[in-house]
């Protein structure tokens, strides 16, 4: 379906443009001439009201020329034929849509063979060839042309009938009374007007989109630079989603390009025509300039960074000022201008330090800055004016020496005891002082002196695995006896120590995966629930487990099978451990759903296939391409999903196009694509 162009009124606001038809054509003028008297008339036409049909006219050099023999008539001798025209014109109510052209014309022996008949397009200048007439002689003839066209509401076509070359001077060529029209009316069209918003910045050699907003389904034509065949534009066409918007993409603008929104239409021969230039002017990339400030001493105040560089870039820095260490700040451009991140490294000179250190004696006191210390402190500081560069910082170093520490010393004996040349024969207690070299007390120590008899010590040793039995007592735990004997003067005589060892050994085991699928490879891994090592002396069944000592197997089975793993610790205790595997039917369904909603609501945020598999299969192709096979998300990693972005950017809704490929356990392949529907 063609569409007649008709250029629109524009009203422009600072963020988008609102299209309006302009006011409907006269019934009595157009082009620049007048219908007079009937020449050619048109006699059979679509009924109905709305359209209008005007005579035929003939035009030279695109002026009127009056006919004088009761017909359209051109005397190519003398008065020289441009063309012949007749107007179609439509009211704002009504729409025409044109399937067939008929024309009667004549012409004498000597006038033109043939004519070209055109559709012209007052708005744009474009002229459409619907076919060739071919002229017998000089009887009457009727030449009908199938075509396909439609006028628009408020709109007008011009019907222009070019000559051939005459083969005498004084040959003619005349239209006669009987064209005809085919044609079918439409009074119920209503199309919303089109809001055309442009970008406000296009950046050079980046994306540029138009948005458009109208009635939900309506088709867009457009065309890009005035593109053109043979004087007719190429056009494309974008189609509004359930809300009514839709976008023209350029990309990369490395000039000025124009975007021409031609027509919105909601089905054939229901149209607006809008033709609209909409300019992108692509904006060279600044960096943006600043004036270098610093370097500050460690701790001063640094004013903050501008906002607005010094060629007018605004944007943000990061990260926040820093007074005490040298640091980068990075320049971030806001939205909306053509601009490249830019830095800038501020100096903080770190100011002259010093040292004040100090020991005193656990007790004293030191006086630092006007503050008096009895503990050890390392960060209290002190700040001395320095002419000409930073101030001077002391930190204070204080150490607070530990009080003195008890000592306790144990002197046994069984009948007496000489200490320090003095012979003991009762147990007492005996206190010393010592002094370090800065004269701090730093011992205080005190002698116990006990006089007992002396006794010797024995020690026997037991174990057993699990439990000890001793002197009809049941042991389950490790621990120690002590039996005391003492002599005939009260002195102990002996000391007998029994140390009892339970040894404990427990065989645990442990299925990864618990529950495998069947000929999933799995492992079972034994181990000491006491810790202690041990060695594993056989796995039954034999058959599956060609090397018996390793503590952990990896298997893949069929069916259910139970397994008994026996060992041995260290110490010789046995245990053994059954272990029942039981196994997951394996099954390779797989739903893949055809819609999702990335709208960060929780649910159906993104796209990814449902699988009745935990696990035990893997991607190795997952990729989303948009209608235009364009590729838009690549991964082999199914379990993320798809979020509907493309280079951290949401893309449009519309349908896109999946592709998946999974590998199951048995060596086998799946494949699924389809169509996916991204809904915002």
């Amino acid at each position: 379906m063609k569409y007649i162009l008709l250029i629109f009124t524009l009203f422009f606001t600072p963020f988008f443009t609102r299209v309006n038809a302009q006011v409907p054509l006269t019934n009595n003028s157009w082009n620049g001439y007048v219908d007079a008297s009937p020449h050619g008339n048109f006699t059979t036409v679509p009924t109905g009201t709305g359209v209008t049909f005007s005579q035929w006219r003939r035009f030279n050099n695109s002026t009127y020329q009056s006919a004088t023999d009761g017909y359209n008539s051109q005397n190519l001798s003398g008065n020289p034929l441009g063309y012949i025209a007749a107007y179609i014109k439509t009211d704002a109510n009504t729409s025409l849509n044109i399937t067939q052209l008929s024309f009667v014309a004549r012409k004498s022996s000597t006038g033109p063979p043939y004519f070209r008949a055109y559709l012209h397009f007052p708005a744009t200048g474009v002229m459409s060839l619907i076919g060739i007439g071919y002229l017998n002689n000089t009887n009457n003839q009727t030449i009908t042309f199938p075509v396909d066209f439609c006028i628009p509401a408020n709109d007008s076509v011009e019907l222009r009938l070019v000559m051939a070359n005459a083969t005498n001077a004084a040959g003619t060529f005349r239209i006669v009374n009987g064209t005809s029209v085919t044609a079918t009316t439409n009074s119920l069209c209503n199309i919303q007007n089109v809001v055309i918003s442009p970008p406000p910045v296009v950046c050079l050699g980046e994306d540029g989109e138009i948005y458009l907003s109208a009635a939900p389904g309506m088709s867009i034509v457009y065309n890009v630079n005035h593109q053109n065949v043979l004087g007719l534009l190429t056009l494309d066409t974008v189609v509004t989603d359930a809300s009514g918007n839709a976008a023209i993409t350029i990309n990369d603008i490395l000039d000025d390009s124009t975007v021409t929104i031609i027509s919105a239409f909601s089905n054939p021969c229901c149209a607006l025509n809008i033709m609209q230039d909409i300019i992108l002017d692509p904006q060279t990339t600044d960096t943006p300039l600043f004036t270098q400030m610093g370097p500050y001493c460690s701790g001063a105040l640094i004013p903050p960074l501008p906002l607005t560089s010094i060629n007018g870039v605004t944007g943000t820095w990061s990260p926040a000022l820093n007074n005490t260490a040298t640091t980068t700040y990075t320049f971030t451009p806001g939205p909306g201008q053509c601009a490249t991140d830019t830095s800038m490294t501020i100096q903080v000179k770190p100011a002259p330090s010093g040292t004040d250190t100090v020991t005193i004696c656990y007790g004293d006191s030191y006086t630092f800055n006007g503050i008096t210390y009895t503990v050890s402190n390392y960060s209290a500081t002190d700040t001395f004016p320095a002419p000409g560069g930073c101030d001077s910082i002391v930190t204070l170093n204080l150490t607070v020496l530990n009080p003195a520490a008890a000592l306790v010393v144990n002197l046994d004996a069984c009948d007496q005891l000489t200490y320090n040349n003095q012979v003991y024969t009762r147990s007492t207690v005996l206190y010393d002082t010592f002094y370090s070299a800065r004269g701090c007390d730093s011992l205080y120590r005190e002698t116990r002196i006990n006089i007992h008899n002396n006794a010797k010590e024995i020690v026997v040793d037991t174990a057993g695995c699990g439990e000890v039995w001793l002197n009809g007592i049941r042991y389950t735990e490790s621990t120690v006896l002590r039996d005391t004997v003492q002599n005939t003067f009260g002195c102990d005589s002996l000391y007998r120590q029994i140390h009892v060892k339970v040894n404990q050994f427990n065989m645990l085991y442990t299925l990864n995966p618990e529950d495998p699928y069947e000929r999933e490879r799995f492992s079972i891994k034994i181990s000491n629930e006491y810790g202690a090592d041990f060695e594993v002396l056989r796995w039954q069944p034999e058959h599956l487990f060609p090397v018996q000592e390793l503590k952990e197997q990896y298997l893949s089975l069929t069916e259910a099978q139970d397994i008994s793993i026996s060992g041995r610790s260290k110490e010789g205790c046995m245990d053994s451990v059954l272990v029942p595997v039981r196994l997951r039917a394996y099954t390779k369904e797989a739903a893949v759903p055809n819609a999702f909603s990335p709208n960060g609501d929780g649910l159906n945020d993104v796209f990814i296939p449902k699988l009745k598999l935990e696990l035990a299969y893997s991607t190795f192709e997952f990729r989303v391409y948009n209608r235009y096979g364009q590729m838009v998300y690549n991964t082999a990693n199914m379990n993320s999903g798809w979020d509907g972005t493309y280079k951290g950017r949401p893309l449009e809704k519309g349908v896109y196009y999946y592709k998946i490929s999974i590998f199951f356990l048995d060596g086998s392949t799946k494949h699924f694509n389809g169509e996916l529907t991204l809904i915002r």
